[in-house]
C-alpha cells in the first residue's frame, strides 16, 4: 500500500482549513455513520450530544441522499426512520441535536451537514462535508463552502487515493508556483490570492 493510499484508506480522516472561514470534517465513503464521541468503533461523526452510540446513518446513492434512523430522529419535526432528504432539511438526533443538511450545487453530488444546535463534534469543526467528487469553493453562495473574496471558485477534487484543486489563475504551493492545478496534501499550505487552506489528516 503507498502512502497516498494510506492517507484515505481505514479510518483516517481529513480537516480542510480554510483561513479566516473554518474547518470543515471531509467524509469520504458514501455511507456516513451519526454517533456518541464516546461509541467504539468511532463513527464517522462523533458527537458530544445526548445521542445513542450508533443513532443513524446517511447514505449517498445514485438518487440523492437518504437518512437511516437506528434510534429516535426526526426531519423538518416528524419522526423518521428512513427519510429521502433534500437540500435544507433539518435533521434532529435524539431530543435536541441538530443539523442542517444542503446540497447547495445541482450538478455535484457532495452535500454539507452544519450543527445548529449548539451541539460539537470531536474534531473543532461545525460543519462536515460529504464529498462525493468535487467540492467548490465560492465567493458567493453557489458553492458547498463559502469564502468571502475569492474571486473565482476553487475546485477540491478527488484524484485516485488523493485530493488536488483547480482553481483559473496562479496558485502557490509553499513557494512553488502552479497554475490551474496543483496537488492538495497534508501538511502543506496552499494559498491562492488572499485564500489560504491546508488539508489536516486527524486519528
Amino acid at each position: 500500500m503507498t502512502h497516498a493510499t494510506q492517507q484515505l484508506a481505514g479510518p483516517a480522516r481529513h480537516v480542510l482549513w480554510i483561513d479566516g472561514v473554518g474547518g470543515f470534517l471531509l467524509c469520504l465513503a458514501p455511507r456516513v455513520t451519526l454517533g456518541h464521541a464516546n461509541a467504539r468503533p468511532k463513527p464517522d461523526l462523533p458527537l458530544l450530544a445526548d445521542v445513542s452510540r450508533l443513532h443513524a446513518a446517511l447514505q449517498r446513492d445514485a438518487e440523492g441522499y437518504s437518512l437511516e434512523a437506528f434510534r429516535a430522529a426526526q426531519v423538518n419535526g416528524r419522526e423518521a426512520e428512513r427519510a429521502t432528504l433534500r437540500s435544507g432539511d433539518r435533521i434532529t438526533l435524539g431530543p435536541s441535536c441538530q443539523f442542517l443538511f444542503a446540497q447547495p450545487l445541482p450538478v455535484s453530488a457532495s452535500a454539507r451537514l452544519d450543527l445548529v444546535s449548539g451541539h460539537r463534534l470531536t474534531y473543532p469543526v461545525n460543519s462536515a462535508l460529504l464529498m462525493a467528487d468535487t467540492l467548490v469553493l465560492s465567493g458567493g453562495t453557489r458553492g458547498h463552502v463559502t469564502v468571502p473574496g475569492l474571486p473565482q471558485p476553487i475546485i477540491v477534487f478527488r484524484q485516485q487515493e488523493t485530493f488536488a484543486l483547480r482553481y483559473d489563475g496562479a496558485i502557490d504551493v509553499e513557494g512553488s508556483a502552479r497554475n490551474g492545478r496543483a496537488p492538495l496534501e497534508p501538511g502543506r499550505t496552499v494559498q491562492i490570492g488572499d485564500v489560504s487552506l491546508s488539508l489536516e489528516r486527524v486519528s
